[in-house]
């Protein structure tokens, strides 16, 4: 059995794209691998030509021996099924990207906890958003407490939604990854 994985919805890789932290991701918590979903880089990334390309670039760059990969995402019937749930009230991603996550205990990373949060809660699905996973890139040496705040500013001028804290007040969402 491998790794645990962490699931990026889109959210969170463009948030680290507009922060220009992409290429942390893979040592921010070294001891998981993390993927985006194919379905999410074809339908949701792929949305922006740029974005998708950028995205495929960097995980070519950083393939020797990277923790960041694309990955098919071939629903069992299971998955299947909570999916089919799940896209009446979330975006096609997140419902991926959950379903996946509930069928193979790995752990979801998303930033709109408005859609994911409850459910996640109620089915004992692990998740982090883009602010925990600065919080770890600070509390684990990829990034001082500037770079993670600058991170953090430079995201939210790209407009994204995330709340304005600086790291060393941030209170993460889970701290025992």
């Amino acid at each position: 059995m491998g790794k645990t994985k962490i699931v990026l919805d889109a959210d969170v890789v463009i948030d680290f794209i507009d922060a220009n932290h992409l290429f942390d991701l893979p040592r921010v918590l070294p001891n998981y691998d993390f993927v985006i979903l194919d379905v999410v880089v074809d339908k949701e990334l792929g949305k922006w030509k740029s974005t998708k390309d950028y995205i495929l670039k960097h995980i070519e760059w950083i393939k020797t021996g990277s923790k960041l990969s694309i990955i098919p995402w071939n629903p069992d019937r299971e998955a299947i099924q909570i999916y089919a749930e799940l896209i009446r009230t979330k975006g096609m991603g997140e419902s991926a990207c959950i379903a996946y996550c509930q069928t193979h205990n790995d752990v979801l990373a998303s930033c709109n906890l408005r859609d994911t949060k409850a459910y996640c809660e109620e089915n004992g699905i692990t998740y982090v958003t883009f602010l925990d996973l600065v919080w770890y890139a600070w509390q684990n040496g990829v990034m001082n407490e500037a770079e993670c705040d600058k991170c953090i500013q430079d995201a939210i001028a790209a407009g994204n939604k995330i709340p304005n804290v600086v790291i060393s007040q941030y209170i993460p969402t889970i701290s025992n990854l």
